[in-house]
Parts: structure tokens; sequence; C-alpha cells
């Protein structure tokens, strides 16, 4: 991605319900003032051994966007990566979409 410290994203964060609050927080500590928040269903099957059990997995997500300054969305997927453990498997997702020229 081209550095370019005054171009503004779009910063989209999906994480578990458990971890809604903590990134809530983490969002409006770093600056974030217009936060939407999504609750969705992710698609992953159940495994056959919870099925076994009559067991559920709990697939519900949350789905958090906000418009972030370009370093101050970079130094937060680098905190989700090094402090949340973004970067194994079944932790959450952070990326964002630059908005510069956006026409509607």
């Amino acid at each position: 991605m081209e550095k370019n410290n005054n171009r503004l994203l779009y910063f989209v964060l999906i994480c578990n319900p458990k971890h809604k609050t903590k990134m809530l927080t983490l969002l409006q500590d770093n600056g974030a003032r217009s936060i939407s928040t999504i609750s969705a269903k992710g698609s992953a099957p159940q495994s056959a051994i919870l099925q076994a059990f009559g067991l559920e997995a709990s697939n519900k997500k949350y789905i958090l966007t906000t418009l972030l300054p370009y370093e101050v969305a970079t130094n937060l997927i680098e905190v989700l990566k090094n402090e949340y453990d973004f970067n194994k498997p079944n932790t959450g997702i952070a990326f964002t979409i630059p908005v510069e020229g956006l026409l509607f």
C-alpha cells in the first residue's frame, strides 16, 4: 500500500462477540468517532463432534467499521496482530479500504 499519511481509510474489524467491547474501546481510544456495529453470522460449518453431542458452535460475529487516517489505521492493524493475535486463525479479521476519490 502506498504510504500517504493524509489518506482516509475505511477500517473494517470482524471479531467474536466476547471481544466486541474490547475492540470498540480500542477503536475509540485511537480516535474513531463514528463506529458502525453490525451483528452477523459466520458461515463456517459446525464440526461433526459438536453435532454428535447436540452442541452448537457459536458463529456469531460483529463487524465494526469506521473511518480512520492512514497512520492510525496502519498502527491499529499492527496492534491487532501483535497484541490480539489477529495473524492467527479464528481470532479476528481487520482490513482497510482507501476512500480517496470515492464518488456516490
